[in-house]
């Protein structure tokens, strides 16, 4: 019994033990279970993401974009729908196929081939092609390749994408045609034409606009307006704030103000007409501003002309009425006095006396000179003469007795001009004595002289060539900016005691010199004239010895003039040089006398025509006629004043020599002398 009851202790505690660890083996089954059925799981859903990835990528490699996949040898792996749709017999059917054969072009086989790219290393390649079908249309593509790899991450072909950008093309083909109408059409216009953005930034410009801001194309773009686009106020020199802002504060077209200077790169100035206007979008948004300006210099130039013409007018009028009948009396009186101081005697008291008299004649002369500068027969008698020489004699005239300095900026080599000496001293004295007012105090007076040369379209409108530039300058009270355009007009002064005919003087003499004057001024700080003369290519003859010795001769003359003071005191001053003297009042007698002296073998030596005899034959019409009946006649041209250019230019209508009214007698004697010299060689 003890044993059976041991026994069975031991059996229990061996099923205790076996119970435990059967418990410990069904919970690890259990763990275990919940394990495999949680991996299950996991592999079920990878597996499904996995479905769905290659789903995905299935719908992306069978969409509608061309999709090829070719390995490093060139063989094509695999290609959609769309990419054999596109190249046609290259479909999935049949052995091996290589991308060269199924598009070939330009960069098979060379090292510009996508695959020769990937394979060196780069991370994508882009590139165009140009596809043409059937009918001959063309699609345009974009073809991008990347580095198609296996599980090893070991480069094994290149993925190509194709996209049509045909539609882009197109209007990118279009809109580089619209371009090039546009720039055709810029190119075309007249005007300078410059478009900027709302920054002020050029965006364009025109061939025209190059060619007025002495910038190119390529410099200009990009550049802020106000660095290509200079402009100032002529009279004041001040620069002015360019449109643009004006234009996109506003949304408004400005039109600049008159007076505008560009000035070009390389200084150059013009004078512009200019506009600047908004550029709107379709949905009108400011995109930016075009400024269109053209230059006027020229046109400037002709309206101020005409203005001042038309001003000018009406004293040729009154001075045409005068000056005849006023320099015949001006020659009876010169003349009366020279004969009269031969009969004083020289050094006498009577002398001195004529000789104050003649010296009042002489500016009586030429204050009537000074009213016929406005008139047609201003037309200056000219020689060349140096400037320099010119400008430091009247300078120094003009400033006798005045309390202001003067200094001359003359350059080197300094060029002759071919000018009537008289008129263009007259313009200088106004210009000193004007300088010379507007410093009460006293002051320096700046002459300078240069040489230049003037191009086409140049700031003074004049013809291209060489003139000799002169400035004047003072430091003085300056002119008014209002006052600048009407500077030269005749009758215009800012003085109390002014006549206004000064400035109007030396505009009319620089005129008729075929040169050009302007001014510029700041008030309180000075003014600055500029004369440009044509410079001339003969230099100027040694001058003589001025003398005024009377030399007598001998001959029968004959003088035309229609007023008898002026007839008899010539006839004096004549025989008082030993010539024998007969007279006619108009053409037709001077012709019938000179006829009957021929045909009576007594002929006229010399004749002394007066240019213009009211209601009768003057001396231009008479010289013609005389010129019929003895071609050999030395005729001399005499006039206190003309509309018509025979004075300044008498050779070309058979005048021998020419005798401004009014003249004494040692002014015959020297013309009369210089005939016979050159007649004797």
């Amino acid at each position: 019994v003890l044993l059976i009851i041991n026994l069975s202790r031991e059996t229990i505690d061996q099923l205790d033990r076996n119970r435990t660890v059967i418990a410990s083996v069904n919970e690890n089954l259990r763990a275990t279970t919940l394990d495999l059925a949680e991996k299950i799981e996991e592999r079920i859903q990878t597996e499904e993401e996995l479905r769905q990835s290659k789903t995905i990528i299935e719908n992306i490699f069978n969409s509608s974009i061309p999709i090829c996949i070719t390995s490093i040898n060139y063989e094509i792996i695999r290609a959609n729908d769309a990419y054999y749709a596109l190249f046609k017999g290259t479909g999935a059917g049949g052995g091996k196929r290589f991308c060269y054969d199924s598009r070939p072009g330009a960069a098979c086989h060379t090292e510009d081939c996508p695959i020769k790219q990937i394979v060196a290393g780069k991370d994508q390649v882009v590139d165009d092609y140009l596809k043409i079908d059937e009918s001959g249309k063309k699609n345009y593509f974009i073809i991008t390749s990347k580095p198609f790899r296996n599980a090893a991450n070991e480069l094994i072909g290149i993925v190509e994408s194709f996209q049509n950008i045909t539609l882009r093309k197109i209007a990118e083909d279009s809109l580089a045609m619209e371009k090039e109408r546009l720039a055709i059409t810029l190119q075309s216009i007249g005007d300078g034409v410059i478009t900027t953005d709302l920054n002020g930034d050029i965006q364009l410009l025109n061939r025209v606009a190059e060619d007025l801001t002495g910038w190119s194309y390529n410099e200009a773009v990009g550049q802020p307006l106000e660095e290509v686009f200079h402009i100032v106020n002529y009279a004041t020199r001040k620069r002015l704030e360019n449109p643009v802002s004006e234009v996109i504060a506003s949304g408004q077209t400005v039109n600049i103000i008159p007076g505008t200077v560009l000035i070009a790169r390389d200084g150059w100035e013009r004078f512009i007409a200019d506009s600047a206007a908004p550029i709107f979008s379709s949905k009108s948004k400011i995109l930016g501003v075009v400024l269109v300006f053209r230059d006027i210099s020229e046109k400037r130039k002709m309206e101020s002309e005409i203005t001042k013409l038309d001003k000018l007018k009406s004293i040729g009028l009154l001075a045409g009425g005068i000056a005849h009948d006023f320099n015949n009396l001006l020659a009876a009186i010169l003349g009366n006095i020279s004969l009269a101081r031969i009969t004083a005697g020289s050094g006498s008291a009577v002398d001195e006396r004529l000789v104050k008299a003649e010296k009042a004649v002489m500016k009586a002369k030429g204050l009537t000179q000074q009213l016929l500068t406005f008139a047609k027969g201003g037309a200056p008698v000219k020689k060349i003469i140096s400037i320099e020489k010119l400008l430091r004699e009247s300078v120094i005239f003009a400033l006798r007795g005045s309390n202001t300095k003067y200094q001359f900026e003359i350059k080197p080599n300094l060029r002759s001009v071919e000018a009537d000496g008289g008129q263009i001293s007259q313009a200088v004295n106004n210009l000193i004595i004007n300088a010379d007012q507007a410093m009460p105090t006293g002051g320096t007076i700046t002459i300078a002289a240069e040489n230049c040369t003037l191009r086409p379209h140049n700031i003074v409108s004049l013809p291209p060539g060489d003139y000799v530039k002169v400035a004047i300058r003072d430091k003085g009270v300056g002119i008014a900016e209002k006052h600048l355009p009407l500077i030269f007009d005749p009758y215009f002064t800012t003085k109390e005691a002014g006549s206004g005919l000064g400035l109007a003087t030396v505009y009319s003499i620089v005129n008729r010199h075929g040169g050009a004057i302007e001014v510029s001024s700041q008030e309180n700080i000075g003014t600055t004239f500029t004369m440009y003369l044509p410079a001339s290519a003969q230099q100027t003859a040694s001058e003589k010895h001025a003398h005024k010795a009377i030399h007598k001769g001998s001959g029968n003359i004959l003088v035309m003039d229609d007023d008898q003071d002026v007839c008899e005191v010539a006839g004096m001053m004549l025989t008082e040089l030993g010539y024998a003297v007969a007279f006619a009042r108009d053409g037709q007698e001077a012709v019938r006398l000179y006829q009957e002296a021929m045909k009576d073998r007594h002929p006229f030596d010399y004749v002394i025509l007066d240019l213009t005899v009211p209601g009768g034959m003057g001396g231009e019409e008479t010289i013609k006629e005389l010129r019929k009946i003895d071609p050999e006649v030395k005729a001399i041209v005499s006039s206190g004043y003309s509309s018509s250019p025979i004075m300044a230019n008498f050779r070309e209508y058979g005048f021998t020599a020419v005798a401004v009214k009014p003249y004494n007698i040692v002014e015959l004697s020297r013309i009369f002398h210089e005939i016979s010299k050159r007649a004797k060689g």
